[in-house]
């Protein structure tokens, strides 16, 4: 599935968060606007635009089918004849900088004082995060992109509507999670979330959904099979597997990091790797269930 996230900043200083599911098979498009869902198409499988009023704009999302791929864009369209575009045609440029930029930076410091004021005045009522999780949680599977310039985002479906976040991950490095696997773009994680309230929620990295299991045990068998090319891809899932049972995704990322150094990743490197697969239970496992894959 094609999935893409813009931002718009309105004149009125407001940023809308405006976002596009495409289904690789089904063609079926959704947009929504700050987690509300604003238009469903299906089978869209040729160049097609969208038109949505965000306040008084007119914002237009295209899908341009280019060979064998699609192409998205959004874009403002300041030539259409609406209000706002008649009032920008008859106020001078530069006035019209200026209280863009005014409206802007008003825009940011009622927020913030909306923020400030609101945290100041009940947020000592304001039950915390893992007593909400802890008193109405539900999961659910959440799905990571890496199409925000600055960091990971991941988005999730709650009670009919898209919420989406970033996380702490801050891309053009290179991200590493706790179980070892580097993170990538459509990766799958479970998601724990408030029934009642779910804007209040919390990716679990440390649970990968059993289809991103499915995805690790591919890379860490490529990975083997692209540094032993003698070995045959069956001997070589042979191992993987027995990798996962003992000592579950850390196994897959020992595979999948053998070829690194200690300085490179202290914690996963080739001599983790040497460690698990010279290791008794391990040569026990091969030598019982897959030398004769070999």
């Amino acid at each position: 599935m094609s999935q893409f996230n813009w931002t718009y900043l309105a004149p009125s200083g407001k940023k809308h968060h405006v976002g596009l599911f495409h289904g690789d098979r089904t063609g079926h498009v959704m947009i929504y606007c700050n987690s509300k869902v604003v238009l469903v198409d299906f089978k869209v499988r040729e160049t097609k635009s969208y038109s949505i009023f965000i306040e008084e704009e007119l914002c237009e999302i295209g899908i341009e089918r280019q060979a064998d791929r699609f192409v998205y864009g959004f874009d403002i369209n300041k030539d259409v004849d609406t209000p706002l575009n008649r009032k920008r045609k008859a106020i001078d440029k530069k006035h019209l900088q200026q209280g863009v930029g005014f409206l802007a930076v008003l825009g940011v410091l009622v927020f913030l004082a909306v923020v400030i004021l609101g945290r100041m005045g009940d947020g000592q009522n304001q039950p915390s995060l893992a007593a909400l999780l802890a008193a109405s949680g539900k999961v659910t599977n959440a799905k990571v992109f890496l199409s925000d310039p600055d960091k990971a985002t991941y988005n999730f479906i709650a009670n009919g509507k898209v919420y989406s976040e970033k996380t702490a991950y801050e891309l053009g490095i290179d991200i590493i999670l706790e179980n070892g696997m580097p993170l990538e773009d459509g990766d799958e994680f479970l998601v724990k979330y408030s029934s009642t309230k779910p804007e209040f929620h919390q990716i679990q990295f440390n649970r990968p959904t059993e289809n991103q299991i499915g995805i690790y045990k591919g890379r860490a068998t490529e990975k083997y099979q692209t540094l032993h090319p003698n070995e045959s891809m069956e001997y070589c899932n042979c191992l993987t597997d027995v990798a996962y049972e003992l000592d579950g995704v850390n196994g897959y990322a020992k595979f999948y990091l053998q070829d690194q150094d200690y300085y490179q990743n202290p914690r996963y490197n080739k001599d983790s790797f040497h460690r698990l697969v010279r290791s008794i239970p391990f040569q026990k496992e091969v030598e019982s269930r897959c030398w004769e894959m070999k």
